[in-house]
């Protein structure tokens, strides 16, 4: 064993003989084998310590390959699913695709349940991919518009024409902008379209004599010259539709929302507006011989746009 040279509060740096150590007292040589334990101690705390560090290093090295082993397997996992999704999504839209194919083909049958089953199967396409939605009303339209003028068998319209407009009543567009749907000179006098949406929708010139329009929505329609005549509106909104020059003797218009609507040079003779919203209705040049439900005329005078060519009933 090796000591070391002293002094008092001060430690040596030379290592002592053995005949030194012998020479020296007793309580310098218990102090000397005293410092030397604690040295030995201390040296041995302090490689624990050091064997202690280098095993959390390890262990947070290990750590950190194993989270960028987790991170590179979540990574391909969502590639993955992205890679499925994507093959879903082909295959769904396929599918569409091959429904859609399907559905047209039928309304050029000749049989008339065909038609009518390619009318709904293009229906339920519209609600199940929203994409295809406004193809679907395109198409229904000029089907409509093309088998409506044909000669009928009967004073009602027929059962596929029918049908398709009631599909097409049906759509609910999230942001419907103006002429959507594109009925313009069809010939569907007659049609039932009771709580139909059919706001914006372009009705120009449109024949709907004798149509039942109960509750439906045409809010902001473009309805210029279209035929109304005995046409039931009843609960029907026409908020600020366009219905200029429009005919609409014997029309029912009770309880209808007709606030801001313009009915310039309108055809209003007989009509009912029983209970009807006109807050700012537009009755310039408008014909209202016998009509019924308006409130007195001074009082209707305040609420309504008129001029000296309206005629009062």
């Amino acid at each position: 064993m090796t000591w070391l040279r002293w002094k008092r509060g001060k430690r040596a740096t030379a290592a002592l003989t053995r005949a030194e150590f012998d020479a020296l007292p007793a309580k310098d040589r218990a102090e000397l084998h005293n410092t030397a334990r604690d040295s030995r101690r201390q040296f041995i705390a302090t490689l624990l310590q050091i064997a202690t560090t280098i095993g959390v290093l390890v262990s947070l090295l290990f750590t950190a390959q194993s989270l960028a082993q987790t991170a590179k397997s979540l990574d391909a996992a969502r590639e993955e699913q992205k890679i499925a999704r994507d093959g879903l999504d082909v295959t769904r839209k396929g599918q569409i695709t091959d429904r859609f194919s399907k559905a047209v083909e039928q309304l050029g049958d000749d049989k008339m349940d065909v038609r009518i089953g390619g009318i709904y199967a293009l229906g339920n396409i519209g609600k199940d991919a929203a994409d295809y939605q406004q193809t679907v009303v395109d198409v229904l339209a000029t089907y409509t518009l093309e088998h409506a003028r044909k000669p009928r068998t009967t004073d009602t319209l027929e059962k596929d024409v029918e049908t398709a407009l009631r599909v097409l009543g049906r759509v609910r567009p999230a942001d419907p902008k103006a002429g959507w749907l594109d009925l313009s000179d069809a010939r569907i006098d007659t049609a039932v379209l009771d709580g139909a949406y059919l706001a914006r929708a372009g009705l120009v010139a449109v024949d709907l004599r004798l149509a039942s329009l109960e509750n439906a929505d045409l809010s902001e329609a473009d309805l210029r010259g279209a035929e109304l005549n005995s046409a039931r509106l009843t609960r029907a909104s026409l908020a600020r539709a366009n219905l200029n020059i429009a005919k609409l003797p014997h029309a029912f218009l009770d309880e209808a929302d007709l606030t801001g609507a313009n009915l310039t040079a309108a055809d209003l003779t007989d009509a009912d507006f029983t209970g009807a919203k006109l807050n700012g209705a537009n009755f310039m040049h408008a014909v209202l011989t016998d009509a019924t439900g308006l409130p007195p005329t001074d009082r209707l005078k305040k609420i309504v746009k008129w001029d000296a060519d309206t005629i009062w009933p």
